[in-house]
């Protein structure tokens, strides 16, 4: 017995031996035969220079050896690929790749290279020297980068390019290697609504170096590169500037103009630049107007906004007073839904404010007066859902149209549910936790309500504690739910029973995958204090709670959260509480002029041919 337990033993580990070495094997093996030309059956030529290879490795390596060997070409019979158009030493330094899996890459190779790569579709090549090339990027070599990977359609070496880019889009347009830039990379480049640019004449002086650099080939594409230039949102100094530029530049010009206000400039553009507005905090609270010997005379809903860019605060025109709506943002316009008046009466309004004209204005109401309810956006809808209307717990839900203006019934809540926290993900709307009937009820909603915009269907997710007016906040593929009122125990909890764990509130904060479950890897250092509920909202991958007038900052894989040093500024006001905020993009203080009076806008230039 012991003879047979050490021979299956003794084999168990050849076998081990064996499958672990097969792959140092396979590579030791083809390098020999590489080196030492044995059983080649194709060759490559570069620059005169030939590569004797293996047409099985080289098949199994690439698409485009695979179809040319294995199809009636006439590589196919004749056995040798000849590339006109490419670099003896960058075949070497592909060849020796598939052959020994070995690759040294520099800044000086690695674009040919990846080019290379991509004709020949080695994937695991072209990631590689994609990674090589996102983490070496410069100011010197983003420009380069960003047309190969455009050209080449590489999304994720893109968007490294795309962002170095617009961050730093006016120093650039003035670097040696813009005017090299092809056509269609210029294009693609000056038509990014992600230029951090404060003035569209950035672009549009951009745009005439480009052209002047050689205008012998680039005099003829003046009017197609013009349309890029978003003439609408230049201030009648700039114009004046414009003006002056073409006529001195290309003799005789048509200028057409139109009076526009600040959403037809907007339309005609095609809509503001990054640069071109502020991102703000945008808190709602209740605050005291004014009070005399401890007597509130005048309680508003008021909005203060924090500049995230240069952060400094400002105020919003106020509303009535109104406790417990909902409030979102999209773009530069925000949203109030609903709430509770002072007498107690619970109303269906919906108020827009947009920032634009700084002005409020009443849209069409809700068919069903709503508090403590969900009010989430997705794809130019608004919804709102559950909630409650006086002493009922709802589970009817709505949508308006931003385009019609006007309100849809949708599907019902599989049951009522009120004081949960919400978010939108991927098409999708989710409800966390919550309670299904009053508060002093204690029927506490353990689980995610998750509905799907385009079937108009519910789904239940379990959630195996309580979560009670917490604020949920998208970001990394999921949803961080902050702080709010969780109770993780057990214990059932029965009509007329006082949640009074909840009472107190939490500092934790959990995350949740897209399907709706709790993902402990995710680790969230606990709020520094506790506010209920909490005002959290997300920006440049950040979470920012507002704590009274003060911010707090995270970002995932920091330890804990860090104080922003500015604090909100003395106002009018007596603060109360904040109870919700979104993050708002504001026009800069020198576009507000004109985009809140109607003017005559120059839409359009057309040069005359010369």
């Amino acid at each position: 017995m012991d003879t047979k337990k050490e021979q299956d033993s003794s084999g168990m580990d050849d076998i081990s031996l064996s499958s672990t070495s097969l792959g140092c094997y396979t590579i030791q093996g083809l390098k020999q035969l590489y080196e030492a030309h044995q059983l080649c059956d194709a060759t490559l030529m570069a620059e005169g220079r030939i590569f004797s290879c293996h047409r099985a490795l080289l098949a199994a390596f690439s698409p485009y050896f695979r179809a040319m060997f294995t199809r009636p070409f006439r590589e196919c019979w004749e056995r040798q690929v000849v590339f006109e158009d490419m670099a003896s030493s960058v075949l070497q330094r592909i060849l020796d790749y598939l052959y020994t899996g070995e690759l040294l890459l520099t800044p000086e190779t690695a674009q040919d290279l990846f080019t290379a790569a991509n004709r020949l579709v080695i994937r695991p090549l072209q990631e590689i020297i994609g990674r090589f090339l996102a983490d070496s990027i410069s100011m010197d070599s983003c420009l380069g980068i960003y047309a190969l990977a455009y050209a080449h359609n590489h999304q994720a070496l893109l968007r490294v390019a795309t962002r170095h880019i617009t961050i730093n889009f006016e120093p650039l347009s003035q670097h040696e290697a813009f005017p090299g830039l092809d056509p269609s990379t210029v294009i693609s480049i000056v038509s990014s609504d992600k230029l951090l640019v404060s003035s569209e004449l950035i672009v549009y002086h951009a745009v005439q170096r480009w052209v002047r650099s050689q205008p012998a080939e680039h005099l003829s594409l003046i009017k197609k590169l013009l349309k890029q230039v978003r003439l609408p949102l230049l201030t009648s100094e700039e114009i004046t500037v414009v003006q002056k530029d073409i006529i001195e530049e290309y003799g005789h010009a048509h200028l057409q103009w139109e009076q526009l206000d600040g959403e037809g400039r907007l339309r005609k553009s095609g809509g503001l630049r990054h640069g071109m507005y502020d991102d703000w905090i945008v808190s709602l609270g209740l605050f005291v107007s004014n009070m005399q010997g401890g007597v509130v005379e005048r309680l508003k809903t008021h909005f203060l906004g924090f500049s995230l860019q240069t952060e400094s605060w400002e105020e919003i025109p106020p509303l009535m007073y109104l406790d417990s709506s909902g409030f979102l943002s999209v773009g530069h316009k925000l949203y109030v839904s609903g709430g509770q008046r002072l007498n107690g009466s619970v109303l269906g309004n919906l108020h827009e404010f947009d920032a634009l004209t700084g002005q409020w204005m009443q849209l069409p109401s809700m068919s069903t007066p709503r508090r403590e309810h969900g009010f989430l956006a997705c794809k130019q809808k608004l919804y709102a859902l559950g909630g409650r209307s006086g002493r009922s717990v709802l589970d009817s839900a709505e949508s308006f149209d931003l385009v019609q203006k006007s309100w849809s019934p949708i599907a019902n809540l599989p049951f009522a549910v009120s004081h949960f926290a919400s978010a939108t993900l991927k098409n999708k709307l989710y409800l966390i936790g919550g309670f299904s009937h009053t508060r002093a009820s204690g029927l506490a909603h353990r689980g995610i309500l998750i509905y799907e915009t385009g079937s108009d269907v519910w789904n239940q997710v379990p959630l195996a504690f309580q979560c009670y007016k917490s604020t949920a906040v998208t970001m990394d593929n999921g949803i961080f739910v902050i702080g709010g009122l969780v109770e993780e125990s057990s214990r059932r909890e029965t009509p007329g029973t006082v949640i009074r764990a909840l009472i107190s509130g939490t500092h934790k904060c959990f995350f949740l995958s897209k399907d709706g479950t709790v993902s402990y890897d995710v680790a969230i250092p606990e709020l520094p204090i506790l506010v209920l509920p909490p005002c959290a909202v997300q920006w440049q991958r950040r979470i920012h709670v507002l704590v009274g007038n003060t911010i707090y900052q995270w970002k995932p894989g920091e330890p804990s959260w860090t104080r922003s040093r500015k604090t909100a500024p003395n106002t009018r006001v007596t603060f109360l509480t904040v109870v919700n905020g979104v993050t708002l993009r504001v026009p800069k203080k020198n576009l507000q002029p004109l985009l809140r009076e109607a003017s005559a806008a120059l839409t359009a230039v057309w040069v005359a041919d010369n």
